[in-house]
């Protein structure tokens, strides 16, 4: 029998650009985020950042605890107007009886605000829980002032797992929010047992009632109690909590931080179609105990949702783990080692060509919007040298999709309109 000799392989992908497997992205040094004078800031951040636009060169930040407060100013670094506690924790026997953490807000305009917030549950029946062990869930809430007063409309997301009767951390939460214009929906990445999951609602106001877990492949299971799959980039070592995502304009990317609960560090991973994600990088490593980073943010210098170039890092850094206080960062983050793609990322394609020089084991797929598998062109195949037709017209109709190559390159993944 004739041995396959891996070689150096040339994949000319026509139409579909690859990106490298270098390192993507590195942090620079951190610099120190004053207290403007809010008072949950010594145990702050503890969750996701929300920092958005308000005109006139003014941000407001979402400062997010068992209280949370909102601030403004011109920038991170100036945030002088504090608004005040603006959402707190809810009654005894609620699913939010030990706090409200406002993590992912959007002012979809100057007095309608839609916000998630992460709801931990602190009561077990015949136990005193002095620790503050919490139940989690996510929930959604709305504000009709502008951020300034918030009325609560109830979880989105619960765990299929049952409350424990004594004091065990669990449930579902420790989430960020985000917001998928292209295909008209939100998408919530949420902790599932095994790592971390996303749920969608094609609700104008991401409503309760209206989100769907990814399981199995497709956003087939209800928010409230229904089983999630954990996307992959999570799993194992790398299992993790807390993800911030952030839309890379420049390179038409998503990138997404988690910190693990190995306490190595924060990760972070890409992705194109929010769905599919490469495997999770170290990017800033915990110096180790007593000290630990968490927490992180991605941002920009005007949004939490999207850059136009300009990208940072927020994070917590504890001196002394045993403590609940933190110090509250923000580091340049350099985007490095990727090339921009030879034409833009979203091509008008009808058809499109594989050619390889050497033989190699390929893997080649087609993915809906949603993530479903539209055609598997190639699994696991040793293919010879040559030119591959496509013909990509036989499974896609209107809408986007996307390719993903797997190789001993790596793996790769590209937009395509069909129309």
């Amino acid at each position: 029998m004739n041995q396959i000799i891996q070689k150096p392989l040339l994949i000319v992908f026509l139409f579909i650009s690859l990106f490298s497997n270098a390192q993507l992205l590195s942090v620079s040094s951190p610099q120190l985020i004053p207290n403007p004078g809010v008072p949950i800031y010594p145990g702050f951040p503890d969750g996701h950042i929300s920092y958005k636009s308000l005109g006139a060169n003014q941000y407001f930040h979402v400062w997010a605890g068992y209280d949370s407060y909102i601030t403004s100013g011109s920038d991170v670094l100036h945030q002088d107007s504090i608004w005040g506690c603006v959402l707190t924790k809810g009654l005894p026997g609620s699913y939010d009886n030990g706090g409200a953490w406002l993590y992912s807000v959007f002012n979809l305009d100057s007095s309608h605000w839609i916000g998630f917030y992460h709801a931990e549950d602190h009561e077990f029946p015949g136990y005193d829980n002095q620790q503050k062990i919490a139940w989690k869930s996510a929930a959604q809430c709305e504000s009709f002032d502008g951020g300034k007063t918030w009325v609560k409309n109830g979880q989105i997301l619960t765990s299929w797992l049952n409350k424990p009767n004594a004091p065990e951390w669990g449930g579902t939460g420790d989430f960020s929010v985000i917001r998928d214009s292209l295909n008209n929906r939100w998408l919530a990445y949420y902790v599932c047992p095994d790592g971390i999951g996303v749920a969608q609602s094609l609700d104008a106001n991401g409503s309760p009632g209206t989100w769907f877990k990814f399981h199995n492949d497709s956003f087939s299971e209800p928010g409230i109690g229904g089983k999630g799959s954990s996307l992959s980039f999570s799993k194992g070592k790398k299992t993790g909590g807390n993800p911030s995502l952030i839309y890379f304009k420049p390179l038409k990317t998503w990138f997404l931080v988690y910190h693990d609960w190995n306490e190595k560090g924060i990760y972070y991973t890409y992705s194109f179609d929010l769905i599919h994600w490469e495997d999770a990088s170290l990017l800033i490593e915990n110096p180790g105990k007593p000290q630990r980073t968490w927490y992180p943010t991605l941002m920009s210098s005007t949004s939490d949702a999207y850059s136009n170039g300009d990208l940072f890092l927020a994070f917590a850094q504890w001196d002394d783990v045993s403590l609940p206080y933190r110090n509250y960062y923000i580091a340049p983050v350099n985007v490095q080692g990727i090339s921009l793609p030879l034409i833009d990322p979203i091509a008008s394609l009808t058809s499109s060509s594989l050619v390889l020089t050497d033989t190699s084991c390929i893997s080649l797929v087609l993915y809906d919007s949603e993530g479903k598998n539209t055609h598997t062109f190639f699994q696991d195949q040793i293919l010879v040298p040559g030119k591959y037709e496509l013909e990509l017209q036989k499974y896609t109709s209107k809408g986007f999709y996307y390719l993903r190559l797997s190789s001993t390159q790596g793996i790769q993944t590209r937009t395509i309109l069909s129309y």
